[in-house]
């Protein structure tokens, strides 16, 4: 029998639905949200962020997902709003080196599936957002791809500007997968 694939991923750049979908699967579902640190701690300590932050956001991403994980059932669906892949691309932008520990992190993921936003849907500012110019969040999307082909991830490229048609995409593929 093939293993149970019920970890699925949402990652892309900002601004391309990715929390939303996240939220629509889980209710869509019986599945576990596991949400974005990151999105909780900018929103306590304001989007100004230096590298003791970001090291601070991984530590608490790391926690998120250690925890979700230790919880975990067997045929339980969870779906993580986020994970390394995202702290990996953050790094190397922002800071232009990536710790050697989220590397390991990332080595050590298995049996998650990927679902890569891409950046068709409008930019919206709420204010924690810093790339509104389409060719950076397109340059940005390329090394997600760059990425994601990196670690050997399996993923799904999920395009488009209608985030309803998007997630509605994403939930047919989940059902798909689990139900084999």
């Amino acid at each position: 029998m093939p293993p149970l694939i019920n970890h699925f991923v949402i990652v892309g750049v900002e601004s391309t639905g990715k929390s939303s979908c996240a939220e629509f699967l889980s209710n869509s579902l019986p599945a576990k949200l596991i949400p974005e640190y990151a999105r909780e701690y900018l929103e306590l300590h304001s989007n100004t962020y230096t590298l003791e932050d970001f090291l601070i956001i991984a530590a608490g991403q790391k926690k998120v997902e250690d925890d979700a994980l230790k919880n975990f059932r067997h045929r339980e669906i969870i779906i993580f709003d986020t994970d390394f892949i995202v702290i990996y691309i953050w790094s190397k932008i922002v800071y232009g080196k990536v710790d050697e520990w989220i590397i390991e992190r990332i080595k050590n993921y298995s049996d998650r599936i990927y679902f890569l936003m891409s950046p068709d849907v409008e930019w919206v500012n709420d204010g924690m957002r810093e790339y509104p110019d389409i060719e950076v969040r397109r340059d940005i999307h390329l090394r997600y791809i760059e990425v994601l082909e990196l670690f050997g991830c399996s993923y799904y490229l999920i395009e488009g500007n209608d985030h309803t048609v998007r997630q509605n995409e994403v939930l047919s593929i989940i059902k798909e997968l689990y139900l084999k």
